[in-house]
């Protein structure tokens, strides 16, 4: 009878063992489960997050590309280097002058030069601020150098009707909008054009060029696309 009692003591123990080594088996495969789906959901959370990280960097990266190579282009318009540009375009950001005034601006006192070298156009503005337009071989000065003198003189000049209407004659439609930068002076724009170099802002003409080139090869490919 001992024997017997014992045998189904023994039963009982092993399958309520078997019962909890079950439920913990399954309690472990559950829990497994679950975490193969939080990690799953974690993974594609990373995935997505490097997707859009990637696709941030190109559109930052085609973004700056853009921007060098219309620098280029508006530097051969207003007849400045494209380094004397992106100076003045930082100086210009630091005044809340857009590129657009400041281009438009450059390619007036360009054009107001020459007049002025015949006698002609803005030639009274420049006589009434001291500035020569030619150099000593009667060759026309750079807009830039030309610019910097002009700033020197307007931020001596007491903001008024008379400083606007300089501008004006000078800069054109653009003038009115350029005054902020150009009360910085000669030397606040001497500053500004070193702060530039130092941060890595000034964009060189071959790089500017590389920029040209680049975009110029992305649309003929985009032209042979839809060709096909």
């Amino acid at each position: 009878m001992a024997g017997n009692a014992q045998i189904g003591a023994l039963r009982v123990d092993l399958g309520l063992n078997s019962a909890q080594f079950t439920k913990g088996l399954q309690n472990a495969t559950t829990g497994l489960a679950k975490f193969g789906a939080i990690a799953a959901r974690s993974f594609a959370v990373v995935a997505a997050g490097a997707t859009l990280a990637a696709g941030a960097l190109g559109v930052a990266v085609k973004g700056a590309i853009d921007h060098a190579d219309a620098l280029g282009k508006a530097a051969q318009k207003a007849g400045v280097t494209v380094e004397a540009l992106s100076r003045l375009e930082y100086a210009a950001k630091l005044s809340d002058v857009s590129l657009e005034g400041l281009t438009g601006g450059l390619q007036k006192l360009s054009k107001g030069m020459a007049d002025a070298a015949g006698g002609k156009g803005p030639a009274a503005a420049f006589k009434a601020l001291g500035i020569a337009v030619t150099d000593a071989r009667g060759q026309l000065r750079g807009s830039d150098e030309v610019m910097s003198e002009i700033a020197d003189r307007f931020s001596r000049l007491e903001d008024g009707a008379t400083k606007t209407a300089l501008a004006m004659q000078i800069f054109g439609k653009s003038g009115a909008e350029l005054i902020p930068l150009l009360n910085s002076g000669a030397d606040g724009l001497a500053a500004m054009a070193d702060e530039s170099d130092r941060l890595g802002n000034t964009i060189s003409t071959t790089t500017a060029k590389a920029a040209e080139k680049f975009n110029d090869t992305l649309t003929t490919i985009q032209v042979a696309m839809q060709g096909v």
